[in-house]
């Protein structure tokens, strides 16, 4: 567990928006794969006056004086299931945290613990709770090419599910991030986008990658409301129980398409899915940030 260049951007981003990490808990005590050049960088542009002690922070130790440095985090626990590592609190994440244990904190970081946990619609909900009204939750997790890395990658549209208004959230911002190394902590070359919601879009949003990929999630607690009391349900299945349809494209393309042998229809489609539809070409899916 540890937060990569692409992460530490993200974080600064949103205290640069305003976002409060005076306490703060992290899933795991988290390491900092940050390079000196790329922590120098980071702090010409969001921390100047940290120059000095950033140049103190060394590739690989614990990320503590990160988090108070850059980000005013003013006190930080961290969860994990054991002590190993320091640990401030020690708890399986498969159960329920107690109820002493909500509403807690400002800001919740998860830079790598959710694909370890098998019982993930509980550790979900652990994260949510921890949260005060108006805290925010970051979330990076596995999405592509990462087979076992952990128990599970994740797809984009169960956090644009899980993070909604029905379980008090609003899902703030979803990056995808892509990268060369099976570590992103090896590599500097990690390219982002923009991810589209499903749900906008009326359709699913699939995707093939040449690389690891992993999402950063940012998520706002809106209000306090009961989690998961109705289960998140993937969009375009809603979308055919409501009885609604996409209407199918019409044409002559489409009709002279139709009459090809089946064979060739579906080596026709497989192309089109491998070059455009399911790849990051895709800019209604998948959008190139440049920042």
């Amino acid at each position: 567990m540890g937060i990569v260049r692409s992460n530490a951007a993200f974080y600064l981003d949103a205290h640069a928006r305003g976002v409060r990490f005076d306490r703060t808990l992290t899933l795991g005590r988290q390491r900092l794969y940050v390079s000196p050049a790329e922590l120098a960088d980071l702090a010409c542009r969001h921390r100047p006056e940290a120059r000095d002690r950033a140049a103190a922070m060394a590739f690989g130790d614990h990320a503590d004086d990160f988090l108070k440095t850059f980000l005013d985090v003013a006190t930080l626990d961290t969860l994990d299931h054991s002590t190993y590592e320091g640990a401030t609190i020690a708890h399986d994440l498969n159960q329920p945290l107690p109820g002493s244990r909500h509403e807690q904190y400002d800001a919740v970081i998860d830079s790598g613990t959710l694909e370890h946990v098998f019982n993930v619609p509980v550790a979900l909900a652990s994260y949510m709770q921890l949260l005060k009204r108006g805290g925010s939750l970051f979330l990076s997790t596995p999405a592509n090419n990462m087979c076992g890395h952990g128990f599970y990658q994740f797809s984009p549209e169960l956090f644009f599910r899980v993070f909604s208004r029905a379980n008090g959230f609003a899902l703030t911002k979803m990056v995808l991030v892509t990268h060369p190394f099976p570590g992103a902590e090896l590599s500097a070359r990690q390219i982002a986008y923009d991810v589209s919601d499903p749900e906008e879009l009326g359709a699913r949003a699939p995707l093939m990658t040449s690389t690891p990929a992993f999402l950063m999630i940012e998520a706002r607690r809106e209000s306090i409301a009961p989690i998961f009391a109705t289960p998140p349900l993937q969009s375009d299945y809603v979308t055919k129980w409501s009885g609604t349809r996409v209407p199918a494209a019409r044409g002559g393309l489409r009709s002279i398409f139709k009459q090809l042998p089946l064979a060739t229809q579906h080596f026709a489609i497989g192309w089109y899915q491998r070059a455009y539809q399911c790849t990051l070409r895709n800019r209604r899916r998948f959008r190139r940030r440049t920042d």
